[in-house]
């Protein structure tokens, strides 16, 4: 199915100026003959933001006359494709609205980035882009910002605290329930019913794309009685750190059916793990372990051409961060902005990974590289 911009690209919630505005359409196909759903649901971290975002502070003083706003950005960590994703997203919308922009790596380290956040504050920024390790950690960089009458656009993960004026993510319940739902139709395919043993590979705690993401997979997996998720452990959106907790799983547990990596590093090491214990099985396979993950990163979709794992439900960084720095420009000009908006994600597996619903909607890991 094409991929249409125009589909998903409306606000939802209240805007930061108070304006009343539409519900998110958000795109993510449930199972391989799904294609594109939509969801009208924000997730609930954006929710909570919303919430934030229709009191926000009185707006900071504008860029003089002639010159450029002074935007700055503190993100995550650049160890992960998809965060320099987000990055180069960044940089090409600053260049596009004509902002000049200041960047900081917390380099996965929360305390660095609440002072990486009040440094480029006392830079005198027009306003403060952050994409939070922690959702709690960062409450103060926020909180100062609102003192300072400084708006605030969350992008990929939210905060818990203080007042955001726009947060921009993919809605990430949706994802988790996409994910489980892809894994109840597989298991329905292989057992004539929704059955089998399932492992539940979760995020970095902490994180509001983790919590979310995690949410949306329970909720709609425990509508399956008779699926069994018979491990949870936490991935932490590492490699290394998912291939340990899988090679523990393998070990105790010797029939599973299915893994859902809360992004595709958790799959990637899922996958490892699988190679290194002697289960792996092609494709079509009976004791093949179903694999799916999120992200789209080029890890995942060189493993569904290879059939090591099954299916990821993609995002495009590129899109979502670039889309951010228009709201930054609609805000100073006194335009409603959305409170949350939901990015579109899109599943992809071997049977639509070279369509052109995929290529309309962007292979962004083919973009950047790490």
């Amino acid at each position: 199915m094409a991929w249409n911009s125009a589909g998903f690209d409306r606000w939802v919630a209240r805007g930061a100026h108070g304006a009343a505005t539409a519900g998110v359409a958000v795109f993510a196909a449930a199972a391989m003959l799904a294609g594109c759903s939509k969801s009208e649901s924000p997730s609930a971290s954006a929710a909570a933001s919303g919430a934030a975002a229709a009191s926000a502070p009185a707006r900071a003083a504008a860029a003089p006359a002639g010159g450029k706003l002074k935007v700055g950005f503190s993100i995550a960590t650049l160890n992960n494709a998809f965060f320099v994703g987000l990055k180069s997203g960044v940089e090409r919308g600053a260049k596009e609205q004509g902002f000049d922009l200041v960047q900081t790596n917390a380099n996965g380290d929360a305390q660095q980035q609440v002072n990486d956040a009040i440094n480029l504050l006392s830079q005198g920024v027009n306003a403060l882009v952050l994409n939070p390790i922690d959702s709690k950690a960062i409450i103060p960089a926020v909180e100062k910002a609102n003192s300072m009458h400084v708006p605030v656009f969350m992008l990929d993960r939210g905060s818990d605290g203080g007042k955001v004026t726009s947060f921009v993510a993919s809605d990430n319940v949706a994802l988790g329930a996409t994910g489980a739902k892809w894994i109840a139709d597989q298991l329905t395919k292989r057992y004539g019913s929704p059955k089998g043993n399932v492992v539940d590979l979760i995020g970095l705690i902490g994180t509001t794309a983790a919590t979310d993401r995690e949410k949306g997979f329970s909720e709609e997996i425990a509508k399956y009685p008779d699926i069994k998720v018979v491990a949870r452990q936490e991935g932490g959106f590492d490699q290394e750190k998912s291939l340990n907790a899988m090679t523990n799983i393998l070990q105790k547990y010797p029939q599973i059916d299915a893994v859902f990596g809360a992004n595709d590093d958790n799959t990637v090491g899922a996958e490892k793990a699988i190679d290194n214990a002697g289960r792996y099985k092609p494709l079509g396979d009976p004791a093949h372990i179903l694999v799916i993950g999120a992200d789209g990163t080029a890890q995942a979709l060189s493993a569904i051409r290879a059939g090591k794992q099954d299916a990821t439900i993609s995002q495009n960084p590129i899109g979502m961060s670039a889309k951010a720095m228009t709201f930054i420009t609609d805000y100073e000009a006194k335009k409603d902005v959305p409170a949350n908006y939901a990015w579109p994600t899109y599943l992809i597996d071997k049977s639509n990974i070279d369509s052109d619903g995929v290529k309309q909607y962007g292979l962004w890991a083919l973009e950047v590289s790490q």
